[in-house]
């Protein structure tokens, strides 16, 4: 995969994030990379891409002491708390079958078709603070459009 495209519909020389850095360094294969980029489109503007996984489910703070914890809270019968640590590799079983840990992404979609109402309030919150970032940047083009040019 390269890291260093031209994008000819929008004119732009596109880079990774990964790229930038290391083409910041005056004379790294990178940095003579761009330059030679720049030389053949000197009308194309660089820009650094922006990661598109923005639709990608993001959950933050649901670690696994989160995820102890509110089982904890909502298992009555324990059942569920005995599959987590089963799930983990810390359950006497596991640990006597010397079996290792699911990864996070199995425990967390384990973990979700058991609770779904946390996945919900998670999605909520983060439509939430989206709106709210979309607010705040249409007050801000507004105060830059009403103030007076300097």
């Amino acid at each position: 995969m390269t890291n260093l495209t031209i994008n000819n519909k929008a004119h732009t020389i596109e880079m990774t994030k990964k790229f930038e850095k290391v083409a910041s360094r005056f004379g790294s294969d990178e940095y003579k990379a761009l330059q030679e980029a720049r030389k053949d489109y000197p009308t194309y503007k660089v820009v650094v891409k922006t990661s598109t996984t923005k639709s990608k489910e993001s959950f933050k703070g649901l670690t696994y002491d989160y995820m102890e914890k509110y089982i904890d809270a909502h298992d009555k019968e324990g059942t569920t708390k005995a599959e987590f640590e089963m799930l983990r590799g810390t359950s006497v079983e596991a640990k006597e079958a010397l079996a290792e840990a699911c990864s996070y992404q199995e425990i967390k979609a384990w973990f979700f078709n058991k609770f779904p109402e946390i996945k919900t309030f998670h999605e909520k919150r983060t439509k939430m603070l989206e709106k709210a970032e979309d607010t705040s940047k249409v007050e801000e083009a507004a105060e830059v459009k009403a103030s007076p040019a300097a």
